[in-house]
């Protein structure tokens, strides 16, 4: 990023926001450690727990019942539940960051339809206090077609 001259971000401001920021992540990291994400299928035949970060942690059939039901139905049950457990828990890791990403949808994120030059300009617009972004019709150096 090119300033022009004289408009050098304050490093003193730029490091107290550093903490500040370091702050916020390590009491986001212990908030994610602690939470779980826990859905039942529709038809409450099972249960999925995933961790703090999405990841499956338990897989729990509250009945019997699975044990007559079709493979290709049962995988269709277990997937649809899972899926909708990540979903979930983005929703709730999103909760947990609060403005910390500003307008950045982590779904989208995870999906990879984010725009990772917004992304960072995002995460590093306090630090450097700039908001110098080139106009859309200016090259800004990323190449967004990725």
């Amino acid at each position: 990023m090119i300033f022009p001259t004289g408009d050098l971000p304050d490093l003193n401001s730029a490091y107290a926001e550093f903490e500040r920021q370091q702050r916020e992540l390590t009491e986001f990291q212990r908030k994610l450690a602690t939470t779980t994400t826990t859905l039942n299928s529709a038809n409450r035949m099972i249960t999925v727990t995933l961790d703090g970060q999405g990841e499956l942690k338990q897989v729990k059939f509250n009945t019997t019942a699975y044990r007559s039901m079709a493979p290709a139905e049962l995988s269709a049950m277990v997937t649809d539940t899972l899926q909708r457990a990540r979903a979930q828990s983005l929703e709730t890791i999103q909760r947990l960051m609060g403005n910390q990403l500003g307008e950045v949808d982590l779904t989208d994120l995870a999906n990879g339809t984010a725009d990772l030059g917004d992304v960072l300009g995002t995460l590093l617009e306090p630090v450097l206090g700039t908001g110098n972004r080139a106009p859309d019709d200016e090259d800004d150096g990323w190449d967004h077609d990725r």
